[in-house]
């Protein structure tokens, strides 16, 4: 009775505490959301009528219709075939490239062998040793630039500098990821074990020999697992890439959506999932594979092996070898790299041509004022967007957790066989619904949206509305199945309900990480925003277009200094928001 009594106290001393936490700071915080939504709503311009009209209904119905029966005629499949072999064609090429640029990039930003630590210790003071340091710090600036610029107006920069096609989507895949790339590559090279560097170093190893002997054979499993990684992303965006003329599926999506071909349009969207599908199964695979080889002991050495044995493995190892160096030269044809391409072109002369336009960036003070309302217009897109997705992805969340819906037979509350069949129904249904909204490319979206409500920010917010509901309800849903079953179990044996033991059961162990995934995500969608406006969805993405389809470079230039500031604001806010959410 005391323990209870003093559990009692304690609950009650929590509650009077969270009371006076809520009359000061969350009181604070719930005006402020307030006040941004509603700046947000009236920048946007939201006119919830036009959602609700009997033409837009008639329009949605037109477009669903279209989508059925998928356009299967065999002419349109040699069509989507020949778009899905540049879309991944275009992320091989696009992946080696950024691998062989991130690799001495990662090497160059790595702090232990450059800034500080053991290795630079004996050098402090030295200007060689000062030179060294600025110059590993300015690698590491330009590898925060290349990722802070979205690889959709990276592939818009290239189709400009070189033309339309997937040469254009290659180039743009390299230079993004390189960036992303050489970040991580970066941290894995720093956080490796010190003391073989120290050994190396006292042996008098040069640093490129401390790397090679020291660094990399520690690094290489983190290595090999994030480029897998790298290797789904660049599938992701080589097949959105083409809706700014860089060939692949997202260009034939686009072209079919133009011309109202709303069959063709669900057969390249089925073509899509199935690419992200399979790619994702293929790189979880050859993961699983590689994790445990780190990790163990060979149990007989080679050497002892039998010759048929090792001549049957080397003959393997040495086809897969060949078949990996054929699928890699043919990815880099079809992509567009070949000599004749190159000088028919002058593509090289073009590339100069465009880059040298961009310098000096204009910064007149009538172009960067025009810029505020572009700004303030990104911003609001990507708040509303994600009160949309939070209140979609909470919704079908619930629905889709298994903890709350499915139960076992020898659970309380498994009444009937007819019972369970509808917990399963929902569920799995929840569960599609999630599927299908994040499947679909933030770009797709946008263009259905279009067809809704028209050109302009408001589209923009819907479409990031529907695809994030599809990812925040999947983060949701994840979260909530993970929490430690015993207190649901256990308020469920005292005949709580799904509400129930969501209130009491589930949140309180799961609120802060659906906190920090809705941040997370929220950053996401401040980038996305900055480039829906490319397909017209509104925002910063509307001026990067028109610059260059004008040709105005250095105007160009600005905006994407601008973009640059706007991501390094959003990982400081968002890191800001992580660190108060910590203590939900």
């Amino acid at each position: 009775m005391n323990t209870a009594s003093n559990a009692n106290s304690a609950a009650l001393d929590n509650g009077a505490s969270s009371g006076r936490i809520w009359t000061f700071w969350r009181t604070a915080l719930v005006l402020s959301v307030i006040f941004v939504v509603a700046i947000s709503w009236q920048v946007v311009g939201v006119h919830l009528s036009t959602v609700f009209q009997p033409a837009t209904a008639a329009a949605v119905w037109t477009f669903l219709r279209g989508l059925f029966p998928p356009d299967l005629s065999p002419g349109f499949l040699r069509t989507a075939l020949r778009a899905l072999i540049s879309t991944v064609a275009m992320a091989v090429a696009g992946t080696i490239l950024s691998i062989l640029a991130a690799v001495p990039l990662g090497a160059l930003a790595t702090p232990i062998l450059w800034r500080r630590g053991i290795l630079t210790a004996v050098e402090n003071g030295n200007l060689i040793a000062a030179l060294r340091s600025a110059a590993s710090r300015a690698v590491f600036a330009v590898l925060g630039f290349l990722r802070a610029i979205p690889d959709l107006v990276w592939g818009l920069l290239f189709v400009a500098a070189v033309g339309l096609g997937s040469l254009a989507g290659a180039l743009a895949l390299s230079v993004a990821y390189a960036g992303v790339l050489g970040r991580v590559y970066a941290d894995a090279f720093a956080d490796v074990d010190p003391r073989p560097l120290e050994a190396l170093q006292a042996t008098g190893a040069t640093r490129a020999q401390i790397f090679l002997r020291g660094i990399w054979p520690q690094a290489l499993p983190n290595v090999t697992a994030y480029t897998l990684y790298s290797f789904e992303c660049c599938v992701r965006a080589a097949s959105v890439l083409g809706f700014v003329g860089a060939g692949g599926i997202g260009y034939e999506i686009s072209l079919s959506m133009r011309l109202f071909e709303y069959g063709q349009v669900m057969t390249l969207i089925l073509e899509f999932v199935l690419l992200l599908a399979l790619t994702d199964m293929v790189s979880k695979r050859l993961r699983a594979r590689l994790q445990p080889i780190a990790g163990r002991v060979r149990k007989q050495p080679w050497f002892k092996k039998k010759p048929d044995f090792l001549s049957r493995r080397l003959a393997w190892r040495l086809a897969g070898y060949a078949v990996l160096a054929v699928i890699v030269g043919a990815s880099f044809y079809l992509a567009g790299f070949s000599p004749e391409h190159f000088g028919e072109a002058n593509i090289l002369k073009n590339m100069l041509r465009f880059w040298l336009g961009m310098v000096p960036p204009d910064f007149a003070k009538e172009f960067v004022l025009s810029l505020g309302p572009l700004l303030l217009q990104t911003l609001a897109i990507s708040v509303l967007g994600t009160i949309m997705g939070i209140l979609i992805g909470g919704i079908l969340a619930i629905p889709a957790t298994s903890t709350l819906v499915l139960v076992q037979s020898d659970s309380p509350g498994a009444r009937s066989q007819s019972e369970r069949g509808l917990r399963w129904s929902v569920f799995w249904a929840a569960r599609l619904a999630l599927n299908i909204l994040r499947s679909i490319p933030d770009l797709v979206w946008v263009l259905i949206c279009i067809l809704v409500v028209g050109i302009g920010p408001f589209a923009g917010t819907l479409a990031i509305g529907l695809h994030t509901g599809g990812v925040l309800g999947k983060l949701y849903a994840d979260v909530l199945e993970e929490v430690p079953r015993q207190p649901v179990e256990a308020l469920r044996a005292l005949g709580a309900g799904p509400l129930q033991l969501l209130a009491w059961a589930i949140w309180p162990q799961a609120k802060r990480m659906l906190a920090s995934y809705t941040v997370l995500r929220w950053e996401t969608n401040l980038r996305v925003s900055a480039i829906l406006g490319l397909v017209g969805g509104g925002g910063l993405g509307q001026a990067i277009y028109n610059n260059v389809q004008l040709g105005f470079y250095s105007r160009l230039a600005t905006l994407l200094l601008l973009v640059y500031v706007l991501v390094i604001a959003s990982d400081w806010i968002g890191d800001t928001l992580s660190r108060r959410t910590a203590g939900i």
